[in-house]
């Protein structure tokens, strides 16, 4: 390296026209640059050799370095327009839209150029000159390894080819920020993060931060969204479910104003803004008329109701007990100790050396009295919160070493749906922001997919089901396959009085058990879909398939050949053929019929009502059996036919039977949500119902219905079936939390259709996250196999021949 550098130094440096050319030279080749040094070496003697001529004072040779012949003329350093390599006086600017300065690390991202193939990013600093660090391929980049407290300037540049690059016209200056005693300790990356929302990783377990916290002596923890986490994105919409049990409306301003209030009238008496939960309720009372003790006492249990321990800052806790260090707990806060400590130790908090309260002591973390109090009584102390200014800005200037832990909401808020109903939609996003990203897990996207994205919605469904059945005395509920396998799971989850079946169905024995009554659905699904499919489908091969294939004899009547296959050009010749011997399909299907028949009586048992439950779209399946059950077999038995939403194919589709509630639906009808109705079916090219049923697809195959009372079933996805089960490990994990958080509160059981399906639309909104993580999921396009061998697509195919 010592004799490249002294090489370079005679060669290049001491020639500024030899070290511009051979620079523009190698960026323009970065790649070459590194696979063929030889040929670079080559090239710099060559340009050395040829700008030997400007300490003779002799005319300047003109090299041109991409043939490797030179010419009389003008310096090539001031006719930039004879070179071969193109200059950068015309390249379009680079826009840098992100920077994040993470202290010993820069990311950017910038607004990508078209037909762009690769980028480059170097960097320098005062000190050092440009310095290539990566190329990518993509319009970000991360540079890693940078001194703290430093100015750094960073330069872009791009290529059409891979071999030939132009600058960007702007240079960006950023300057690296000092790293804080916990970024000191830790490194610079944010502890909670999850692996879909965000580009950080996590980078240690509660274990690693409790190992960095030995050498003190004293650990001092904050407590809310530190120790104690509360079930909303804004702590004070906690007041709401107060103002409900005092039966005051509006209480959660009142509360909010109250406290104000008594900060105000405490700056005129005393000269600082400390107040205890006495003063907010005097006031209260004075406004309310309901007593300072009544409304105390509801505030607090409201508090100790739903206040639960933070899993990952409790690890820490018991970790840094256990090595014997001293915990004092400290806070801004106007519940005094007695009450702090209640609320601690029903969280789960013991064994702390002492609580200061920031209303005990007319003082606060935030105008640094309390770190005076803790540095009075404590040597070698740190303090954990999630507040930039009071834990860390305030404890900083104290001289008290400490650690950020960054706010779970704050965190994941950005990443949450809009346009919920607020309590509910708060709710929803302090569950998933404290679960997602307190630090104690990273969660796989499949996951987080059945936590963020289906986990209210299915949640939601199972109440509004559970609800409409105790107002109608049904005792049994039926879930289709194959949703309804987690939304069985979640229902019996939920309740215990109320019997479920998991029943297995699809379109194809529906089409099969009602040829007499409507041949349409039949010659839709099996005709006229396998006809414009397009995979086509051997025409002996679908009627032995699906179980006709005794009509193969009739085929020389309608010239039509074994080997042909089903295409729309032969379509109404085959659709003739089986109309004209419908009584034989009908008979073919007379098995089928009978187990059918045997397979919903045993799931039916003895019950006079029941409930079909399923996901969509055109209501064929629910409706079906209620026609089998209530007319075609005749049993003693009314259904009650329930989904999740509706679809209709054209304004006229199920107007009658939705019009006469035949169906009830949860999220949306043409008749019930309509916006979102709307919404569905004209955004994505009609395949949000396709992207739906990605969220609650079971680990099973397709049910296709009977062959001497054994189950057929269609070819199994199996590539799916491991994300499957994350998807509904999310789910339910959802639901067992949502559920036990507000168990003494029912009432935001009460989830209506339009929020469950807010968080879904946020995700359709923009498919880069379907494409990212679902693209390679599989499914069979050829119903019943028919052909030779079966045909799988992917969801990446279906979005990409969608032109999405």
């Amino acid at each position: 390296m010592k004799i490249k550098k002294e090489i370079y130094d005679t060669l290049v440096r001491k020639d500024k026209n030899v070290q511009k050319e051979y620079e523009r030279y190698v960026q323009e080749h970065i790649i070459e640059h590194y696979e063929n040094r030889f040929k670079h070496w080559k090239i710099l003697w060559k340009l050395n050799w040829h700008y030997r001529v400007v300490k003779k004072k002799e005319p300047l040779l003109y090299w041109d370095m991409d043939n490797g012949t030179e010419h009389n003329s003008i310096p090539i350093i001031e006719k930039k327009e004879n070179l071969s390599v193109k200059t950068i006086e015309h390249a379009p600017e680079l826009k840098i839209t992100k920077i994040i300065n993470g202290g010993t690390y820069i990311e950017l991202k910038w607004e990508p150029l078209k037909d762009v193939f690769c980028y480059n990013v170097y960097y320098s600093t005062d000190k050092v000159k440009y310095k290539f660090t990566s190329k990518v391929t993509d319009a970000s980049c991360r540079i890693e390894k940078l001194e703290c407290d430093t100015r750094y300037f960073i330069k872009i540049k791009y290529s059409y080819n891979g071999k030939n690059y132009k600058d960007n016209l702007s240079i960006t200056d950023i300057k690296t920020r000092k790293l804080n005693a916990y970024e000191e300790i830790f490194g610079t990356k944010t502890i909670c993060v999850n692996t879909a929302e965000s580009v950080d990783k996590p980078i240690m377990s509660a274990m690693n931060m409790a190992k960095g916290l030995m050498k003190y002596d004293v650990v001092s923890f904050d407590i809310f969204d530190t120790l104690i986490l509360r079930p909303f994105a804004k702590p004070y919409d906690l007041f709401i479910l107060v103002g409900h049990k005092l039966d005051i409306m509006d209480f959660c301003e009142l509360r909010i104003k109250a406290e104000n209030k008594a900060r105000e009238y405490a700056k005129m008496t005393r000269g600082n803004s400390e107040v205890t939960i006495y003063d907010i309720y005097k006031i209260i009372e004075n406004e309310t008329g309901v007593p300072m003790s009544i409304g105390i006492k509801t505030e607090f249990q409201v508090e100790q109701d739903l206040c639960y321990a933070n899993p990952y800052m409790q690890r820490v806790y018991e970790l840094v007990k256990y090595q014997g260090k001293k915990i004092v707990i400290c806070s801004d806060m106007y519940y005094p100790k007695e009450m702090m400590e209640q609320l601690l130790n029903k969280c789960g908090y013991f064994g702390y050396e002492d609580v200061i309260v920031s209303c005990d002591y007319n003082c606060t973390k935030r105008n640094g009295g309390l770190y005076g109090l803790l540095k009075e009584k404590y040597d070698n102390l740190v303090h954990i919160g999630d507040n930039e200014i009071s834990d860390i800005q305030m404890a900083e200037k104290a001289g008290i070493a400490n650690v950020y832990y960054p706010n779970v909401n704050k965190k994941g808020n950005k990443y949450r749906a809009e346009n919920m109903s607020y309590l509910v939609g708060s709710a929803y996003k302090g569950i998933v922001n404290a679960h997602l990203h307190n630090g104690t897990k990273e969660y796989t996207p499949y996951y987080e997919m059945g936590f963020t994205y289906a986990g209210l919605y299915v949640f939601g469904f199972c109440q509004w089901i559970h609800k409409i059945l105790m107002e109608q005395g049904i005792k049994k509920v039926l879930f289709l396959a194959r949703e309804g396998d987690i939304y069985q799971k979640v229902f019996d989850l939920c309740y215990d009085d109320i019997k479920t079946e998991y029943v297995l169905w699809s379109r194809v024995p529906v089409a099969k058990t009602i040829v007499e009554k409507n041949r349409h659905p039949f010659l839709l699904q099996l005709v006229h879909h396998k006809a414009n499919a397009i995979y086509k489908s051997k025409i002996t091969t679908l009627f032995e398939r699906i179980g006709i294939g005794l009509l193969l004899q009739y085929l020389p009547e309608y010239r039509i050949n074994e080997e042909e296959y089903l295409t729309p050009d032969n379509e109404k010749v085959i659709e003739r053929l089986m109309i004209e011997h419908w009584d034989e399909i009908c008979q073919c299907y007379e098995n089928d019929k009978n187990s059918v028949k045997e397979y919903i009586k045993t799931v039916i048992g003895n019950d006079k009502e029941v409930a079909v439950v399923d996901v969509g779209w055109s209501g064929n399946n629910v409706l079906q059996i209620k026609y089998l059950v209530e007319k075609e077999f005749k049993f003693d038995c009314k259904v009650k036919c329930l989904l999740a939403a509706t679809r209709n194919v054209n304004d006229t589709y199920m107007a009658g039977m939705m019009q006469d509630s035949q169906v009830d639906t949860y999220i949306f009808s043409n008749m019930y949500n309509k916006f979102l109705h709307d919404f569905h079916q004209e955004t994505n090219n009609k395949l949000n119902s396709f992207f739906f049923e990605i969220m609650t697809q079971s680990a099973t195959p397709t049910f296709l219905g009977f062959e001497e009372d054994k189950f057929l079933f269609d070819i199994p996805e199996i590539e799916n079936y491991q994300y499957d089960k994350q998807i509904h490990a999310g789910i339910i994990d959802f639901a067992k939390i949502y559920k036990h958080t507000f168990e003494k509160y029912p009432y935001m059981y009460n989830i209506s259709g339009h929020d469950a399906y807010m968080p879904f639309r946020l995700m359709v909104s923009d498919l880069s996250y379907i494409k990212k993580w679902f693209s390679d999921f599989v499914f069979g396009r050829d119903l019943c196999a028919t052909q030779e061998k079966a045909i799988m697509e992917t969801v990446g195919e279906v979005i990409e021949k969608a032109g999405l």
